[in-house]
């Protein structure tokens, strides 16, 4: 009976540890991490992979013309320091 009652208290306070090392991280206890568990899934069965892989591409493509645009506006600021240097 007393390695029972031990075990007991071990578990208890592991799990008392694990409630307080939860609080530290903003977490109430095991049930509310459980419950956030839950919420997160559920957001996120919200959203396909197919529209995140789709919004990517699109954020990619954007990027890839910004950049090409970029270029281009650096080489017209060039070309017109050349000329202004040259015409006057």
């Amino acid at each position: 009976m007393n390695d029972v009652q031990r075990e007991a208290d071990e578990l208890w306070r592991y799990y008392s540890e694990l409630g307080r090392r939860l609080s530290q991280a903003g977490v109430r206890d095991v049930p509310d991490l459980l419950g956030l568990y839950e919420q997160m899934k559920r957001a996120l069965d919200a959203v396909s992979r197919q529209e995140i892989q789709w919004a990517l591409e699109q954020a990619e493509r954007l990027i890839e013309t910004l950049v090409r645009m970029d270029s281009d506006l650096q080489a017209l600021r060039a070309l017109k320091q050349r000329l202004d240097r040259l015409g006057g």
